[in-house]
Order: structure tokens, then C-alpha cells, then sequence
């Protein structure tokens, strides 16, 4: 009972934290600005653009071999651990520690970008929704039941993980790996 309800825990932990911290800072803006403005709207779709990209870019990151020890290490322990292991979806989320001090510098990116708190906070909301919709199909590409809709998106990342690893970086959205030139070659053996 206690191993079920740790692998629980383990494979939910980033939306127990970020469904949380995005429901009490949309509350926190509501009270700072009132009805929340089509502008932070649009801040927040911005972030889910972004959140595309950086999934891409993130995913195609840790399949760059460096040869230098330390970020190789980083490389395994936070994604190639999963290639070799697939089936293991206590270890397909990214770790808590890995994803509030990035999602903290995204902010502060953010912050130092635009020079306004509500509007990087809204776009954070952006990228923290992307993030959490990547995990959801993540996990669910990898579980052992199908979500319906989602069949393109699962055979899309299965095609990465089980015929082209240089392939397929995109898990929620197959653009920029057509903007880039890493869609798939053709079809493998996931496809049939």
C-alpha cells in the first residue's frame, strides 16, 4: 500500500505543487488588478508558445553528448535514466528540485525582460501550463492506458524514445521539430 501510494505521489508531485501555486497567483492577480485583462491573456498564451519551445530545446539539450563529466552526469541522471528505463513513471516526471528553481529563473527572466511582475507572472502561468499538459501526455504516453485524443501525441513521442532518438523532441507539439528539420524521417515500428 505504502510503495502505491509513494509511486502516486512520486508520478503527481509537479501538479500537486504548480495547480496549487497557479490557482493562489491567478488570485493573488485578481486582487491586484481586478478582472483579469485581455493582456495577461495574452501574456499567458505567449507563455504556452514559449513552453514549446523550451520543451523542444530542453529535450533536445539532453541528447547532446559533451563528453564533460558533470553535465553528462545531469544528462542521465535527469533523461537518459528514462530512455533506458521507460517504463519506469516514477522517474519520467522531472524531479521538484530540477523544476521550481527553473521555473523561479524563468520568472526572474521574465521579470528582467518585460519589467512588469503581473505580466511575467502571467506568462509564467503560460509555461507552467505547457509544462504540466507535457507531463500529462508524458506520463500518459508511457502508461499502460490510453488517453483519448491523445493517440497522435503518444505515437509522436514513442517514435523518440523506440526508433529515432535523434528525432521527435517535441512531446506536446510536434513544431518546432518541423521548424528545426528533427521531425521523423519516416514511418517505424511504433507507427504499425
Amino acid at each position: 500500500m505504502w510503495r502505491a501510494t509513494q509511486n502516486w505521489l512520486l508520478r503527481n508531485r509537479p501538479f500537486l505543487v504548480y495547480v496549487p501555486a497557479l490557482i493562489v497567483s491567478a488570485g493573488w492577480a485578481l486582487t491586484r488588478g481586478g478582472v483579469l485583462s485581455s493582456r495577461l491573456v495574452l501574456f499567458a498564451c505567449a507563455g504556452l508558445a514559449l513552453w514549446t519551445l523550451m520543451e523542444w530545446g530542453l529535450h533536445r539539450a539532453m541528447h547532446v553528448e559533451t563528453g564533460i563529466g558533470l553535465i553528462d552526469r545531469i544528462q542521465d541522471t535527469a533523461h537518459l535514466r528514462h530512455h533506458r528505463e521507460p517504463d519506469d513513471l516514477e522517474h519520467s516526471v522531472i524531479r521538484l528540485s530540477a523544476s521550481i528553481p527553473l521555473a523561479t529563473l524563468i520568472l526572474l527572466m521574465l521579470r528582467a525582460v518585460l519589467g512588469d511582475w503581473l505580466g511575467s507572472l502571467a506568462m509564467l502561468w503560460g509555461v507552467l501550463a505547457g509544462y504540466l499538459l507535457y507531463e500529462f501526455v508524458h506520463l500518459s504516453a508511457h502508461g499502460p492506458s490510453r488517453v483519448p485524443g491523445l493517440n497522435f501525441l503518444r505515437a509522436y513521442h514513442l517514435r523518440h524514445h523506440f526508433g529515432q532518438k535523434d528525432r521527435c523532441f517535441g512531446v506536446t507539439s510536434p513544431l518546432w521539430d518541423w521548424a528545426f528539420g528533427t521531425s521523423p524521417r519516416a514511418r517505424c515500428a511504433v507507427d504499425k
